[in-house]
């Protein structure tokens, strides 16, 4: 059988791989549930199936989130969850096993020793070629390698800011705002401001029902909460115009570091940014205004890419595909 490749992203909250050839295999979470008896992890679900031992009486299982910050946080359980995705992908009824080519996709501020890790990783979990490259390589493949772009992907730990042009990363940056951080903030007002806790999963509802960046939007949401110092559950109202006083200041925040970031397009990429604008992807992209957010402090257009929680295992994808660009690409990205 023939080679199969695929890129993957590896990411705190999801993880997402492109199959050549067949596009979207996998996008699920990243954490498995697993059993460990005389040192050996044995797997018992991955991805979002791991919800249902969670609610479980513990029997023995553990449920690990295996990627934080885009760095393996347990190697044994990244593997058993990488294995089970990997296979996914694979054509059933196999007597010999193909040899698997891997990208895998890092944020900029992923260093040498945790790149490493990862192949060491993928390597045990079946790959047998793995390369390393960050991810807003891998945007700009999915948008046109060898043009200049301008990104902006907001994951769910972090923020990646990058400019990339032909000859690969110009500068980038990784930065510790992402959409974790604004769901805890929205946690915290709940204790600050109405002395009342709420389930982070609880949180992210709220985040994912009430969070906009537009001031005129009047929602509002019922939630259960339990009050300090009293047992039982009450109930409060929480409007969106509360959540984006939350939000807004790490909002606020990320865009003064990309407005400082602009200062650094080199005149070669100016015209092909300002024809584009700012790339914005990632699961923070799917904030409501947030582009139109980010367009007005800016004075730039501002796009949010299609799927744009998988655009960046989709360009990899777009290497895997492209032997120009991937020669081309071999002789930028060469962390070895």
């Amino acid at each position: 059988m023939k080679e199969i490749a695929l890129a993957i992203d590896l990411g705190s909250t999801s993880t997402s791989i492109h199959k050549v050839g067949s596009g979207l295999i996998v996008s699920d979470e990243s954490r498995v549930t697993v059993m460990t008896k005389n040192n050996k992890m044995t797997l018992i679900a991955s991805g979002k199936d791991v919800e249902k031992y969670i609610k479980l009486p513990s029997q023995g299982y553990q449920t690990i989130n295996t990627v934080d910050g885009g760095v393996i946080t347990n190697e044994k359980a990244a593997v058993c969850m990488l294995k089970d995705f990997i296979s996914r992908c694979l054509p059933g009824n196999l007597l010999i096993k193909p040899k698997i080519k891997v990208i895998a996709l890092v944020g900029c501020g992923v260093g040498l020793a945790e790149k490493k890790d990862i192949e060491k990783v993928l390597r045990k979990a079946g790959a047998s070629d793995v390369i390393v490259l960050e991810s807003p390589m891998a945007i700009a493949g999915a948008l046109g390698y060898g043009r200049g772009h301008f990104i902006v992907d907001m994951g769910s730990s972090k923020t990646e800011i990058a400019i990339v042009g032909e000859d690969g990363i110009v500068t980038g940056c990784s930065v510790d705002i992402g959409g974790d951080k604004l769901t805890k903030a929205i946690a915290d007002y709940m204790v600050t401001s109405m002395s009342s806790t709420i389930p982070f999963s609880l949180a992210e509802r709220v985040k994912k029902e009430l969070g906009s960046m537009y001031e005129t939007n009047n929602m509002s949401m019922r939630v259960n909460v339990h009050k300090l110092g009293i047992s039982k559950t009450q109930s409060e109202v929480i409007t969106s115009k509360e959540i984006l006083g939350v939000i807004e200041p790490y909002i606020a925040e990320l865009v003064g570091i990309i407005y400082n970031m602009s200062f650094q397009i080199p005149e070669s990429l100016s015209g092909d940014i300002i024809a584009e604008g700012i790339t914005l992807c990632g699961g923070g992209a799917k904030l409501a205004g947030l582009d139109e957010y980010i367009s007005k402090y800016m004075k730039m257009k501002v796009k949010v890419v299609d799927d744009p929680t998988t655009i960046v295992s989709r360009g990899g994808m777009h290497f895997l595909e492209t032997n120009a660009d991937f020669a081309r690409l071999l002789n930028v990205i060469n962390y070895k």
